[in-house]
């Protein structure tokens, strides 16, 4: 019988909105905590009428969580109006192209006024900077020529040099000079340095410099600095009010002070309100560009910083060494005028290039809001067809979700819609068949859930097996519900036992019934020979003679004697053994040569067939693996390789058998990451221990 899986579960009957609130201020912590929020408001609102209030330790969290929850209510309402308003797909069309012609006007127009600005305000911040250096270049300029020609006398250049800068000094009150000879200062004013930087090799220098904070904050000078004869000339002029006053005269760019910064409160007026205005209120500002005077409100400019580059004296590194910006402040109306022609060309008519401009934005515009409008009757004429086959496949939809495979939907037009009617009609024909094979695949699902629970019965429990003086963990994980790695612990005596791990070619069904083949048959020979290379020569005849050809098996097999402390053991050609020795901390790889189960009939497999034999110490390790722990991959195709597992022994010689199979598990799953697994993981570890430690 095929399961309705289509058929939704009986909704459960809505309670009222009323009988919602009601339980959740009362039934739920969250409403529990925004009634108490609500209760110490309305508190504090009573409270308030009698001159009184509570502590503001809990009217703040009171009004943070009442905001949360308006927030959260105003999402909730929007969530309710749009899934009722919208619900109809004409509707969502016709908001979709409201959205479609209106967002990207709004967004570019946004765009278009925010690049204008920025644009602007770089441009003024360039003005800014270009003035700075320029007056930079003047400073130097004025170095150079009063250096010229100066009296070879030291008392006769102090007493000329004054007199040669006396035109700058006029320019800048702020000029200071330090005159240097062979390193002695000649003549100096206050303030100005009084010798050169190590790392100045002249002729000349130019730059705005940071000076020594004072409490008004960072101090700045452009200094400039000309070497010539012997002699050294060094300018300074501080960046102070007056000089961005003549750049401000210049440009009429206004680089606000230290002291315009800070907004100044004034007393409470007669209304009881706080006001607040910079010093500068009602300020104007005048430049001449073109022979005519411009003047503008500065207040009610715009904002930006200039980053002047700026010199370290001590050190001679260059850029913003952490300086503060300056804050400018323009008009942007006047900047434009500043950098386009003051008179502007008009046409025939008399009207201005701005007006023109105007007049044929107006006309543009017009033309936008009548296609808009022919657009959006179009679209409300495509909807309605479209609108059409859609609520027939809603219908059809319903309908399935009924249970009614029969329906169909009637084919009205030629066009995609009616393609995907005539889909929809063979889909509903082709769902039954799709849920018998649902079914048949849950039934295999289902089947190998049970081989997996029987194959991993035929693995050894923890601790049913066990010899005096060894100490042994072991695991298998496999890739896929069933899988080809087998691990086994053979109780061979009080003091013997033998210990195998084996891994089929290939995964999946296949590979377990030749597991569990496998398991059968060992169990058997192991009664029987007690050489593992015997043992494992015998069942290469058996498995030989009886497997696929294009399939086989690799295994290695041990005998543990802790009564003669000794281990024989044979590979048929499968993952080396790691052995760690106790006495030395490094490990060895053991792995004597052997070809793998079923490739070969019997007297090659015999010829290259070797057993080893090695001691058993006290702390000594024993790794046996299969490829999928070694062959692990990440997510980068990195293998996980045999040097890791070496490494974890070799740091981990003082764990426990568990702890060190915890320790590699954990590693590999870190180094994996979110990579599937490829192959099964099968690991046994060994170690040897004094007999009166073992468990």
């Amino acid at each position: 019988m095929i399961r309705p899986l289509l058929l939704e579960a009986p909704a459960a009957p809505r309670q009222s909105l009323p009988a919602r609130a009601r339980a959740f201020f009362t039934a739920r912590w969250p409403g529990r905590i925004v009634a108490v929020a609500f209760a110490l408001w309305l508190l504090d609102g009573g409270l308030s009428l009698l001159g009184r209030s509570l502590p503001q330790f809990l009217t703040f969290p009171a009004g943070v969580i009442l905001w949360i929850f308006v927030a959260w209510l105003g999402w909730r309402s929007l969530r309710w109006v749009s899934d009722r308003l919208l619900w109809r797909i004409r509707t969502k069309l016709i908001v979709s192209y409201l959205f479609i012609a209106l967002v990207p006007v709004v967004l570019l127009t946004l765009f278009m006024v925010v690049a204008v600005v920025l644009l602007l305000g770089l441009t003024a911040s360039r003005v800014v900077t270009a003035e700075t250096e320029r007056a930079a270049d003047v400073l130097q300029s004025t170095a150079r020529a009063a250096l010229a020609g100066l009296p070879a006398s030291d008392a006769e250049a102090a007493r000329v040099l004054p007199a040669r800068l006396a035109p700058a000094r006029e320019l800048h009150e702020g000029v200071g000079f330090t005159l240097l000879r062979d390193g002695r200062v000649v003549a100096s004013s206050a303030g100005t340095p009084r010798s050169l930087p190590g790392w100045w090799t002249g002729p000349g220098f130019k730059g705005l410099v940071p000076r020594e904070r004072s409490d008004a904050g960072p101090d700045e000078a452009l200094r400039a600095a000309w070497s010539e004869a012997g002699s050294t000339l060094l300018l300074e002029l501080p960046a102070d009010a007056a000089f961005l006053s003549a750049i401000e005269r210049r440009t009429g760019i206004h680089v606000l002070a230290q002291s315009e910064i800070r907004i100044e409160e004034r007393d409470e007026d007669e209304r009881g309100e706080v006001s607040q205005a910079g010093p500068r209120s009602g300020r104007r500002v005048s430049f001449e560009a073109g022979g005519r005077r411009l003047t503008a409100n500065k207040p009610s400019g715009l904002m930006f910083v200039a980053l002047p580059e700026r010199t370290n004296w001590e050190t001679g590194e260059t850029g913003a060494l952490g300086g503060m910006p300056w804050p400018i402040q323009y008009d942007p109306w006047l900047l434009i005028r500043r950098l386009a022609p003051i008179e502007l060309p008009r046409d025939a008519s008399g009207r201005s290039v701005p007006d023109l401009l105007l007049y044929t934005l107006g006309i543009l515009g017009t033309i936008f809001v009548v296609m808009y409008g022919v657009a959006l009757v179009l679209g409300l004429m495509l909807a309605r067809s479209i609108t059409r086959g859609v609520h027939a496949l809603s219908v059809g939809t319903q309908k399935l979700r009924e249970g009614d495979f029969t329906h169909v939907i009637k084919l009205r037009s030629r066009d995609q819609l009616g393609d995907l009617a005539a889909s929809f009609n063979l889909m509903s024909r082709g769902i039954q068949q799709l849920m018998r094979e649902q079914a048949d695949k849950e039934r295999l699902e289902e089947e190998l859930r049970i081989a997996r629970q029987i194959q991993m019965s035929l693995l050894p429990g923890e601790g049913l097996v066990s010899v005096p003086g060894v100490r042994i963990a072991a695991l298998c994980l496999p890739a896929a519900e069933v899988g080809g790695d087998y691990y086994d612990l053979l109780p061979l005596g009080p003091t013997r036992m033998g210990v195998l791990v084996a891994d089929v070619s290939g995964k999946g069904t296949s590979a377990a019934l030749y597991m569990a083949e496998l398991k059968g048959l060992v169990l058997s020979l192991s009664r029987i020979y007690d050489s593992p290379a015997r043992l494992l020569c015998e069942a290469n005849h058996i498995l030989s003679a009886n497997m696929d050809s294009r399939s086989f098996v690799t295994m290695t097999y041990a005998v543990v004697d802790t009564a003669a402390r000794r281990m024989r053991y044979a590979r048929a050609g499968h993952n080396p053994m790691i052995h760690l020795q106790a006495r030395t901390g490094r490990t060895a790889i053991l792995s004597p040569p052997g070809l793998g189960l079923g490739l070969d009939p019997g007297e090659r497999f015999d010829a290259i067939l070797e057993e080893r034999e090695v001691a058993l110490e006290s702390g000594d390790f024993f790794l046996f693996f299969t490829d999928g722990l070694s062959e692990a991959m990440n997510p980068g195709s990195e293998l996980f390789g045999e040097g890791r597992l070496r490494r974890i022994l070799e740091e981990s010689g003082s764990l426990g058998s568990e702890e060190l199979r915890e320790r590699i598990l954990e590693e590999v799953r870190r180094f994996v990451g979110d990579a599937l697994p490829h192959d099964d993981m099968t690991l046994v570890v060994l170690k040897v221990v004094p007999e009166e430690h073992a468990a």
